[in-house]
């Protein structure tokens, strides 16, 4: 069965959805425009990425698609696609050219593609077995298995094209050249402190170019975020819920801005066999801990009240969303310690949890959580955007991750379920209905046939319990009120970053 967008179609979802109607003649760009991210940079090639940090990348990068504002994708650097079995034929936008003036082509774009599942990280590209060229702007992917997802996939940093010239520098993770709007300015950035992009003089649709300079700041610290937007260092950032975001949404003069989409805040029992420690293969202790946690203490008092509790993967407002769900290990200590008691480790035990700056709160009310059942969980540091790398080994039984709550159901498999999932280092082999379940959900398109398949996922994830969730609280910008006003502000579709293309400054 094939699936596929026409051209015109498709010109007519990107005017309408991402803005980028006709082109009419613009002022010279001029002006800045600052953001802070919360995590400090670690690379800037995307198809090493992974973890948070894409704000820096979205200047210089463009991927194949873009999320609309209702979150379907739509062509950016592709003009159409179609779906036909296991092959995804993409034809491109003629006419562009990278930074350094290389041109994109399918050849350039299949060596991208071809390169990102080589390096088997970015989780979107995980079903892709391969790319070719058709003709000089026509690619061929072909898929090891269906996969509904996959033009969405290519909306994020598995669509980026890298120019040939950056695939072939071994010093890409700070040299990024792509076909975006800006171009990194190495020499005017400080290690550590700002990323600074100017405008790209070879960029393909140039009154999409605003800016006389953009940049992005890397403050993890929240009160030195808070403080900078405080007194207009930047115009804009991301942040968790968190007490500098409910100082941002009651100050005058500030504004928090909830995007589109949500995070879901979980712990991740990795060692769910016991290899390291021995409890998290008890079926019993993992209820235990579960059923300890005060989700709607945890979300007054260290999500200050922007968060709602969570006991499945996805938001209230996500097709595959199942009500029945809802409480199915609400708070409840006797029940826990129930659970422990008749545990083979009614005495409790130890464990250690790798920590970020950001999650330090969140770790340290889990850890009074489950003290009171017996179990102690000792945190360890971590530095400012690791915590995904050191998630991937393993060097820690258990982790703690955000989970976007409108990404497609099938990375659930992708990163907990399939022994060899993103988060699942110990290689631990999935129950045969949570597998069978996962290739079922690969099959059909339609949402509305896929989401039956993946409420039963999200009940038996619940039954295993190695995937606890905590709360869900929606994508934070806080942001000036200058920024607020900018019509040309707009927030991509469930992502902590602003689209560049037509974005201006505020004075």
């Amino acid at each position: 069965m094939k699936h596929g967008m026409k051209d015109a179609l498709l010109a007519v979802a990107v005017a309408a959805g991402l803005g980028l109607g006709v082109a009419t003649a613009s002022a010279e760009p001029t002006g800045t425009f600052r953001y802070a991210e919360q995590v400090k940079l670690i690379t800037m090639d995307p198809q090493q990425q992974s973890g948070s940090g894409v704000p820096y990348l979205r200047p210089v990068y463009e991927s194949l698609f873009e999320r609309g504002p209702d979150g379907v994708p739509v062509p950016l650097l592709a003009t159409g696609y179609e779906v036909d079995g296991l092959d995804v034929t993409i034809t491109l936008r003629e006419g562009v050219a990278f930074s350094n003036g290389e041109a994109f082509n399918a050849e350039v774009a299949v060596a991208n593609i071809n390169r990102g599942v080589a390096l088997a990280i970015i989780e979107g590209l995980k079903t892709v077995e391969s790319a070719e060229a058709v003709d000089e702007f026509t690619l061929r992917i072909k898929l090891k298995e269906p996969d509904p997802a996959i033009i969405d996939s290519l909306c994020h940093t598995g669509g980026m094209m890298l120019a040939p010239a950056a695939i072939a520098d071994p010093a890409l993770d700070r040299n990024p050249i792509g076909t975006g709007p800006y171009v990194y300015d190495r020499e005017a950035s400080r290690e550590g402190e700002v990323r600074v992009y100017t405008p790209n003089p070879t960029y393909w649709d140039k009154d999409k170019i605003g800016l006389a300079r953009y940049e992005v700041w890397e403050l993890p610290d929240d009160t030195a975020r808070l403080n900078a937007l405080k007194t207009g260092q930047i115009d804009a950032g991301n942040w968790l819920a968190n007490p500098q975001s409910a100082i941002i949404d009651r100050t005058p003069g500030l504004k928090l801005v909830r995007g589109s989409g949500g995070l879901n805040y979980h712990v991740i029992i990795s060692d769910r066999e016991g290899t390291v420690v021995p409890a998290f293969a008890d079926l019993d202790v993992r209820q235990a801990m579960a059923h300890a946690i005060d989700r709607e203490a945890f979300g007054k008092a260290i999500q200050f009240g922007l968060a709602e509790k969570s006991f499945q993967p996805y938001g209230k407002d996500d097709w595959a969303y199942d009500p029945a769900l809802e409480g199915v290990y609400e708070y409840d200590l006797d029940k826990a310690r129930e659970y422990m008691a008749k545990s083979t480790f009614p005495e409790g035990f130890s464990f250690d949890m790798p920590s970020i700056p950001i999650y330090q709160s969140r770790l340290e009310a889990l850890a009074g959580f489950f003290n009171e059942i017996g179990i102690r969980m000792n945190i360890v540091p971590q530095e400012p955007g690791t915590l995904a790398r050191v998630s991937r080994t393993t060097s820690y039984p258990a982790t703690n991750l955000v989970w976007q709550t409108n990404t497609d159901p099938k990375f659930l498999a992708l990163r907990y379920i399939y022994e060899n999932a993103a988060y699942n280092p110990f290689k631990t082999a999935p129950s045969d209905e949570l597998l069978a379940l996962a290739e079922e959900g690969l099959q059909p398109v339609d949402p509305a046939v896929r989401a039956p398949i993946y409420r039963k996922m999200a009940s038996r994830l619940a039954e295993e319990a190695f995937l606890i969730f905590v709360t869900n609280t929606p994508i934070l910008f806080g942001v000036s009120d200058r920024t607020a006003d900018n019509e040309t502000v707009v927030y991509r579709f469930g992502e902590d970053s602003i689209n560049l293309r037509g974005l201006k400054a505020n004075d």
